[in-house]
């Protein structure tokens, strides 16, 4: 088998003291092909001493881990990263070319199981878990869902999109399981961390439990398909949606009658930084399969293709078991106001991604901060 070549990040503060004996022992290991330390807000000399001894510095003003991984990940020269803390001394660090050996094409993730005899894991049996195994069911075998030490496909998540906090792991992790790829454990020994008192705990999971709340919000593993005749009426009616959940992580898929057209281009290039998203001709709509873990759809669809194209392919879903919410019909502009708007989402977040597609297709701009739709189920029980 081919040998994929690999990154190392590694997120520093204040390491002049060790970065040094730290970047030289992972250039010594013959799986590492760049060593990348990011180098978040030191004052003392990190970023030089890791040049000094071949690594690649990256500086990030921002203080958290999750800037730091962001700016590490978007350095790295290759797309499989491992990403290490910079106590490596705690470490055997011979273990983790397991990980490296258990890379597959399915799979996405690759975490990095350790022990603590004197840490018996509050946050993890506590928060983590329970958290992890009610929102994300296929996650919940893990044993270590939040450790810090692993190694990511990255080119499969939107990975500029992670939180800038201490829940960047679990970020990387969900959008991982959310994009359809698997995430599995390697164990990497056993270690023996400083005793942490109850603040610091008290801080993780005020951070961890926001994170999980947004999780809920976002429902980052219920895929969003669209099809339509026109890319037009995509880009007036659900552009916004369509970012929002790319941008979250989900998975997006649209199809179009016009696909190759410049409102098609358009559309494209807006979702083009989220690689969770993809455009194709609408001729390939019986081909569509859920790729996410959790057999979640929601359908979208113009108008005139409600009864040929989102009946169908919802019907067919709905044989296969898999679990969604009622379609949802674009409201393009209506005369005869033969479709209510009943549903509304808020577009701020992605209100320029939205205006700049507009104007790539020649089509008026809108600031409006709402797309709002109307459902099938309740238009069809009206009538």
């Amino acid at each position: 088998m081919t040998r994929l070549p690999l990154s190392v990040v590694v997120p520093a503060r204040n390491e002049a003291e060790t970065i040094e004996a730290v970047v030289r022992h992972l250039l010594s290991m013959d799986w590492v092909d760049e060593v990348v330390v990011v180098d978040n807000a030191s004052d003392d000399d990190t970023a030089k001493l890791a040049a000094v001894a071949g690594a690649k510095p990256v500086y990030e003003a921002q203080p958290g881990m999750g800037h730091a991984v962001r700016a590490g990940l978007a350095a790295a020269t290759h797309d499989w990263v491992m990403k290490v803390d910079a106590d490596l001394e705690k470490f055997n660090v011979k273990l983790f070319s397991e990980m490296v050996a258990a890379r597959e094409s399915h799979i996405g993730l690759v975490k990095g199981d350790w022990t603590d005899p004197k840490d018996n894991m509050p946050m993890t049996r506590l928060l983590v878990k329970p958290g992890i195994a009610w929102l994300f069911p296929g996650l919940s075998g893990l044993r270590s869902p939040n450790t810090g030490i692993y190694l990511v496909n990255r080119s499969l998540i939107a990975h500029q999109e992670i939180v800038g906090n201490y829940a960047a792991d679990l970020d990387i992790m969900v959008r991982v399981y959310a994009a359809g790829a698997e995430v599995i454990e390697v164990d990497i020994g056993r270690i023996e961390h400083d005793m942490r008192d109850v603040g610091h705990y008290n801080k993780m999971a005020e951070t961890i439990m926001g994170f999980l709340l947004d999780c809920k919000d976002t429902r980052i593993t219920e895929e969003l398909v669209v099809f339509a005749d026109k890319a037009r009426d995509v880009l007036e009616g659900c552009t916004g949606l369509c970012a929002l959940r790319a941008k979250s992580g989900a998975l997006v898929t649209v199809y179009l009658g016009d696909a190759g057209s410049k409102e098609a281009d358009a559309l494209q290039a807006a979702l083009a930084p989220w690689p969770t998203a993809r455009v194709l001709p609408l001729s390939e709509k019986d081909e569509f399969e859920p790729k996410g873990p959790e057999n979640r759809v929601q359908i979208i669809t113009t108008a005139p293709l409600v009864h040929t194209v989102a009946e169908d392919v919802a019907a067919r879903l709905v044989l296969q078991g898999v679990v969604g919410n009622a379609p949802l019909v674009i409201v393009p502009p209506d005369d005869q106001g033969a479709y209510v708007a009943d549903h509304g989402f808020d577009m701020t977040p992605v209100l320029d991604v939205k205006s700049s597609a507009l104007r790539d297709a020649g089509l008026p701009e809108t600031r409006q901060p709402r797309e709002v739709f109307s459902s099938l189920e309740n238009q069809e029980n009206k009538a």
